[in-house]
């Protein structure tokens, strides 16, 4: 075993070699392909499947009084209703005018105040994209209210920041990407106690 050094770390040098992938499956949301690849040291090779997608945008919104507005939606794979932060999939010009959008869509909430908070890979044994967190501060409700997708049924809540950890750890909060969001926000601003 060797001691691990991040200053030496470059996960892009000695690649496996790559193919022409080919289009297995496609819809609106992802397509699944398949890539013909070779280890660097040559003794494995073979096709690999993979899922390619748009990346992916979510928002801590916070108000002026530190809550956070929470979206409870249906979700169809977990077939369950699923608390979570606003997000979705990166369609506009910029990330942050995704994070911006997804953010008056959702909630009918808009911002002045944005921060880039970091990005994770979703999974990257098998996906390709990476979801971006942003934090909306001071958060005000916009006239027009929410503007949601027609196969979309979102309520709004707000709940006090410093409570989101019992929520995690109650796991009424478990989306991973949502989780995750949360894990950047509290290593780089800790957690507030009251």
């Amino acid at each position: 075993m060797q001691e691990f050094r991040p200053e030496n770390y470059l996960p892009d040098s000695n690649l496996w070699e790559e193919g022409k992938k080919t289009s297995a499956f496609k819809t609106p949301i992802f397509e699944l392909v398949s890539v013909p690849k070779v280890s660097p040291d040559k003794t494995i090779s073979g096709n690999f499947f993979k899922v390619e997608s748009k990346d992916w945008v979510n928002v801590i919104a916070l108000t002026s009084d530190e809550n956070v507005i929470l979206i409870d939606q249906y979700r169809h794979g977990l077939h369950s209703y699923c608390l979570e932060i606003p997000g979705g999939i990166a369609e506009k010009n910029s990330i942050l005018e995704s994070a911006q959008a997804e953010l008056r869509e959702e909630t009918g909430f808009v911002s002045d105040e944005w921060e880039y908070l970091g990005k994770v890979s979703a999974n990257p044994a098998f996906m390709n994209n990476w979801c971006h967190t942003y934090i909306a501060r001071n958060v005000y409700p916009h006239p027009g209210g929410q503007d949601l997708d027609e196969s979309e049924q979102i309520e709004v809540y707000q709940y006090p920041l410093n409570k989101i950890p019992e929520i995690l750890e109650k796991n009424i909060l478990h989306h991973a990407i949502v989780v995750a969001a949360f894990g950047l926000f509290f290593l780089k601003y800790g957690e507030k106690k009251k």
